[in-house]
């Protein structure tokens, strides 16, 4: 794979583990991305306000809420987006067209987000 299969995109990063959220950003960024980091709801759905916003990687559960605002949001921009969770939710059926992929480390994540693209 290229190392910048993302060049030219910006991508929403929502997650609420650190460590995780540092793996999928520096992946991301490495990828050629510019992205835009959010653990909680709040400044997720400010940032999926972005005028320049390609697509986004979203966990599910955010603690107490989960991210299904933010898939609206996305949806009615027409923004393609992914699922990277740690276990599948039967609210996925919501959002057929989002890919999911399992936590912690996907390894085909970088080349996931590309295909939103096509």
């Amino acid at each position: 794979m290229k190392s910048l299969d993302l060049a030219g995109r910006s991508v929403l990063l929502v997650e609420d583990e650190p460590l995780i959220c540092l793996d999928i950003a520096t992946r991301l960024q490495d990828a050629g991305a510019l992205v835009y980091a959010a653990s909680h709801l709040e400044k997720a759905l400010t940032l999926a306000d972005r005028p320049d916003l390609s697509a986004g990687v979203l966990d599910f559960n955010l603690g107490a809420v989960d991210s299904s605002p933010i898939c609206r949001k996305l949806v009615e921009r027409r923004i393609p987006f992914l699922f990277h969770t740690g276990r599948v939710c039967p609210a996925f059926r919501q959002w057929p067209a989002a890919p999911v992929l399992l936590k912690p480390s996907h390894p085909g994540l970088i080349a996931s987000v590309a295909a939103l693209f096509r």
